[in-house]
């Protein structure tokens, strides 16, 4: 709904000092809990693709790579972010959405400019969009609790997610959550290219077992707010291949295993017109990578070690006067990467935000102006037989950004600017083509400046509400990294488009009506984008389509509840899309619909028994050139909450 959620309200000044401007609700797309869990989607990648302007990436289905862009911006212009602290990958930058379990979470949010609250670290003003994944706060006024959830389907697919909370004292409360998750991934699939040659086989090598452990305790003593968690998530996977028809290649035998290690904190103190929050993390990362040569005898045996180590400080204050919001905010990150690859030297970035934050409000008026300074420096570290640390690049850049709001009765308004920038990822950097080349690829850094126009409508009348939103922007891309996979999930090829222009617009209706034991909700979004190619205008494809930007993409979703009977159903399409900017009939990925269901009934307030169905149209399609996503598929799934 196009409201600011209470997770946001919590971040504001005070608990009496809720920001009423609608201009930050403008700008923040959000499913709440009990969509979450009445959607038949499955994981966050599922549910994030029904927000309008939001594009997922999936090479590979049940167990493949998910990633996140938001007005074809790229996945490492959004910011993701989980309890408001980052998650970071410097090695490659791509979140894989995938490993978050949709059952954890007690909402799921978009920002497309900047978030309504003032306490906001640095590294979420200097984002150009967000995405905010915030898991369930414990219930101080219950003793224990309890939610178990075991769910089988098509191909093997099967989970089971355990969370359990006892609350220590009036203080503190202690959570352990954990999830496993399995797939076969091996379903069937039609591929037919270009030319009308078709390839009917089972999808192989797709399979995904993956865990997670995560403890958490929670603090709260007057106006001081205390979480610290931390957790273990290890996966191992196939990488399958891409569907190249005229060699008969859609067998791959490479694999990935990861293992994630964390442990964070994040504590909060709120007066009447003072704020603060500290946040640390710490993380390491190791992916081992096996390029095996089962399938492909012309490959190289390879198996690869990359461990990533993260040290993360942020700290971020706001203070009220009058009418005057301000907000002052540091990170600091310390990046370390290690590789066993052959000539590769250990890699090391350090970089330092600081940004400053002003809002005026007067009435239904508002104006909002940050600037974030982004200071980045990369380091190339000694390898035997060389003694000295050789910096290899340093980065300083301004970030800006101005809005203005205004909210007159039922309807609200905004119009804002935002510059951004990001530097190439060590893998766009080192580790692509050619694994063991100590060079770094010509890549320019990227800068993004958006400008938007956003309206919104709310009303309201007893048991029933409406929103309407809608968006027209424009973004001017310099320098734009793309990153396509090559001749796997793992080996990327990576190169500049000197200039992209951006344009479309978005519409948003969210309706909701309730009337004793009759409840429904039903979401639309439409999307129109149009992403050019302006780098060359000799070129024959200058003003082409970038890579997998859908024109059109439209997304529906509805929730209809009587007593204790559920049913839900989502809808997705995506117009025709390009492999290429090239934009010629043999890059064409055909435009496809997706519907997916589910029914559900809660049993003794406790138990609730749901029964699943996604793309029941049994539609064949791509998301990614070459990597055939499943038709049909079922599941079954049993949920306990006490």
């Amino acid at each position: 709904m196009l409201l600011m959620t209470p997770a946001e309200s919590a971040d504001t000044l005070s608990a009496s000092v809720v920001s009423s401007g609608r201009h930050g609700s403008l700008s923040v797309r959000t499913f709440t809990s009990w969509q979450v869990s009445s959607m038949p989607s499955a994981t966050v990648p599922d549910l994030l693709r029904h927000m309008a302007g939001v594009q997922i990436r999936d090479y590979g289905g049940l167990g493949g790579l998910k990633t996140v862009n938001v007005r074809s911006l790229g996945s490492q212009h959004t910011g993701v972010f989980i309890d408001g602290v980052r998650i970071s990958n410097v090695q490659n930058g791509q979140v894989d959405l995938g490993r978050y379990p949709a059952e954890d979470m007690e909402s799921i949010s978009v920002v497309n400019s900047i978030s309504p609250s003032m306490l906001q670290s640095a590294s979420e003003l200097a984002s150009a969009s967000t995405v905010r994944l915030r898991t369930m706060f414990p219930d101080f006024s219950r003793p224990w609790s309890l939610s178990a959830k075991g769910e089988y389907g098509s191909f093997g697919t099967g989970s089971a997610y355990l969370s359990a909370g006892k609350r220590l004292s009036d203080r503190f409360f202690m959570k352990f959550s954990g999830d496993f998750r399995h797939t076969d991934g091996d379903y069937p699939f039609v591929f037919r290219n270009v030319y009308g040659a078709d390839t009917t086989a089972r999808r192989q090598n797709s399979d995904l077992t993956s865990f997670r452990l995560s403890p958490s305790l929670y603090m709260r003593s007057g106006r001081f707010r205390l979480h610290l968690s931390g957790g273990w998530f290890h996966s191992g996977r196939g990488l399958p291949g891409p569907v190249i028809r005229q060699s008969g290649q859609y067998r791959s035998s490479d694999r990935q295993n990861d293992d994630n290690i964390f442990v964070q904190t994040v504590c909060r103190y709120s007066a009447k017109d003072f704020s603060l929050k500290i946040t640390g993390k710490y993380a390491y990362d190791l992916c081992n990578y096996v390029q095996d040569t089962l399938w492909d005898k012309s490959a190289a045996y390879r198996n690869l070690h990359y461990r990533q180590q993260e040290g993360y400080v942020s700290v971020s204050a706001a203070y009220r006067f009058g009418n005057f919001a301000f907000s002052l905010a540091w990170d600091g990150s310390v990046f370390h990467l290690s590789s066993d690859v052959a000539g590769l030297s250990g890699k090391l970035r350090l970089s330092s935000l600081a940004a400053a934050r002003v809002r005026y409000s007067y009435r239904n008026f508002s104006a909002d102006a940050s600037l974030v300074h982004d200071h980045s420096a990369d380091f190339s570290l000694s390898r035997p037989g060389i003694s000295e640390t050789v910096r290899t690049s340093v980065h300083d850049r301004p970030c800006p950004f101005v809005s203005v709001s205004w909210s007159p009765g039922k309807f609200g308004f905004m119009l804002y600017w935002k510059n951004s920038f990001r530097l190439p990822t060590f893998n766009e950097l080192y580790y692509v083509a050619v694994p063991s080349a100590n060079v770094a690829h010509a890549l320019d850094p990227e800068t993004v400046d958006q400008f938007d126009f956003a309206a919104s409508f709310r009303t309201s009348a007893g048991i029933w509400s409406c929103d309407l939103g809608a968006d027209l922007f424009y973004n001017i891309t310099k320098d734009k990294i793309v990153w396509l996979p090559a001749a796997n999930q793992f080996v990327w090829s990576a190169f500049n488009y000197g200039l992209v222009h951006g344009y479309g617009a978005t519409l948003s209706m969210d309706h909701s009506l309730v009337s004793g034991d009759f409840g429904m909700n039903l979401r639309a979004d439409y999307s129109y984008m149009r992403s050019k190619d302006m780098t060359d205008p000799q070129s024959p494809w200058y003003g082409g389509q970038i890579a997998y930007v859908p024109l059109h993409s439209v997304s529906a979703g509805l929730i209809l509840s009587y007593r204790d009977w559920s049913l839900s159903a989502g809808f997705i399409y995506n117009s025709v899309r390009y492999r290429t900017s090239a934009n010629i009939a043999s890059d064409l990925l055909a435009p496809y619909a997706c519907l997916d269901v589910m029914l559900s009934r809660t049993l003794w307030k406790f138990m609730k028994i749901s029964l699943a169905a996604a793309n029941i149209t049994d539609t064949h399609y791509e998301i990614v050139s070459r990597y055939p996503m499943p038709g049909v598929s079922c599941r079954m799934a049993v949920q306990f909450n006490f």
